[in-house]
């Protein structure tokens, strides 16, 4: 599954913010993860594992880093010089 994808299941707040050397990706997860979770980076791809059942794998071109807090999901992708 792809960002677009993800964040367009359950209507979920996104906000995209672009930088000279990285974008910024932060979704709203806090009804569905009530502000717990935990995110793994293998390759380029985002592994999200909530309380239960729920578990995302994110298809990631270019991720540097992603990290859950507050019931954010946040993704760094660098951007190609």
């Amino acid at each position: 599954m792809n960002i677009q994808d993800f964040t367009a299941e359950d209507e979920r707040f996104v906000r995209q913010y672009a930088y000279d050397d990285a974008h910024v990706v932060a979704v709203d997860l806090a009804g569905e993860f009530a502000g717990t979770g935990s995110v793994d980076v293998i390759g380029e791809t985002v592994i999200v594992v909530g309380d239960g059942a729920e578990q995302y794998e994110l298809e990631v071109p270019g991720v540097s880093q992603a990290f859950i807090r507050n019931g954010v999901l946040t993704i760094e992708m660098e951007v190609d010089a």
